[in-house]
C-alpha cells in the first residue's frame, strides 16, 4: 500500500504551525490516533520519515493488505492514487494473484516465517469468506478503493486524514482480516497457532476507523471482519455505536486526542523532552512491536534501565 498523497489537502489549510517543520508532520490520522501515546511519540516525534519507512512490518499485516488488495481486485472498479482515479485491472484468476502477491514477502525472522506459512493455508478460505460478507453488504457499481479523505478535527489546527477501503454512492466497507496467532507451547512443545472467532463487541481501535470515515464521508458504514472460519457485518442495522450521534461521539473523542498531541509538538519543539509528558506504557501487547531494537532504544530514551 502506497503512502497517502496529502498535499490536495495541506495546501488549504490556511496558516501551518511553526512547529510541524520539527517533526515532518502535518496531518492525524486514524492509525496514528490509534496508538497509544507512547509508541505514537516515540515513532513520529522521535523517529524520521525515512527511519519510519524501514520499520519492519510483519506477515500478518501483510495478509491483511493482500487480502484487501484481493478485495479491490474482486468487486473495485477504480483505485485512487492520490487525486488520480484508475481503472482496476481484471485477473482470469484473482486469487492465483493474491497468491503470487502473498509469496513474494520476505520474512523479517523464522517466526515471521511460520507465520506466514499459516496464513498461506488459510488464505483461500479466508478470501471465499470475504467475497460471501461484500456479496452479502452489496455495495452498488461503480465502487471505489482507497480513495483519500480528510476532516478538520474540532480545535485542531492540522486535518486528519485516511483512506477509505471500498465505497459506493451512499455506502463503504471497512476491511479487517482475523489470523492465526502464535501460542508458545508448553514445557518445550512445539508452538500452537489456534483461530479466535469473531467476537460480537467491536474493538475501540475499528471504532474509532469506522467514525472517522463515516462522518469525513458521509456515508453508510459496513464494519466486515472476517476469518477462514466466518465473517461478521456491523452496520447501522445492528449496531447503535454506528448511529450518526455516536459516531460523532468518537469522532470528537479523537479530536481530544489530537489535540492534546498538538499541544505536546507545540510544546516540545523537535525535543526529546516529549518523554516527560508521556507515559510510555511499554507493557502494551502490541504497539511497542516495532520489530529490531527500538523498544530498548525507546526505553533508553525514557530512561529506563534494561
Amino acid at each position: 500500500m502506497s503512502e497517502i498523497d496529502i498535499s490536495q489537502f495541506i495546501k488549504d489549510i490556511k496558516k501551518l504551525p511553526t512547529w510541524i517543520k520539527h517533526y515532518g508532520l502535518n496531518h492525524h490520522s486514524p492509525s496514528q490516533l490509534n496508538k497509544i501515546d507512547g509508541a505514537w511519540s516515540y515513532e513520529y516525534l522521535y523517529l524520521t520519515q525515512e527511519q519510519r519507512r524501514k520499520l519492519p512490518g510483519n506477515s500478518k499485516m501483510f495478509a491483511g493488505v493482500q487480502m484487501g488488495s484481493a478485495g479491490q481486485m474482486t468487486i473495485g472498479d477504480f483505485e485512487w492514487h492520490g487525486t488520480k482515479k484508475l481503472e482496476i485491472k481484471k485477473y482470469k484468476s484473482i486469487f492465483d494473484k493474491v497468491l503470487e502477491n502473498f509469496n513474494a514477502y520476505i520474512p523479517v525472522d523464522e517466526q515471521d516465517r511460520n507465520q506466514h506459512s499459516i496464513n498461506r493455508k488459510g488464505l483461500a478460505l479466508t478470501y471465499e469468506q470475504m467475497k460471501t460478507a461484500f456479496k452479502e453488504v452489496g455495495l452498488k457499481a461503480p465502487i471505489d478503493c482507497e480513495r483519500t479523505v480528510s476532516m478538520n478535527l474540532p480545535g485542531c489546527q492540522l486535518p486528519c486524514i485516511g483512506r477509505m477501503d471500498y465505497e459506493d454512492q451512499d455506502n463503504f466497507i471497512e476491511l479487517k482480516t482475523k489470523w492465526r496467532f502464535r501460542k508458545k507451547g508448553k514445557l518445550g512443545a512445539a508452538p500452537s497457532y489456534p483461530l479466535y472467532g469473531i467476537k460480537k463487541d467491536i474493538s475501540p481501535e475499528f471504532l474509532l476507523q469506522v467514525a472517522f470515515y463515516a462522518v469525513a464521508s458521509g456515508k453508510k458504514p459496513h464494519l466486515v471482519i472476517v476469518n477462514e472460519k466466518e465473517f461478521k457485518i456491523f452496520n447501522q442495522n445492528n449496531m447503535e455505536a454506528f448511529q450518526p450521534n455516536n459516531l460523532k461521539k468518537i469522532v470528537s473523542k479523537m479530536a481530544m486526542v489530537a489535540l492534546r498531541r498538538e499541544r505536546l509538538m507545540e510544546r516540545h519543539a523537535g525535543k526529546a523532552t516529549f518523554v516527560q509528558d508521556i507515559e510510555p506504557t511499554f507493557d502494551h501487547p502490541y504497539y511497542w512491536n516495532f520489530g529490531g531494537d527500538h523498544k530498548q532504544q525507546a526505553m533508553k530514551l525514557w530512561g529506563i534501565e534494561l
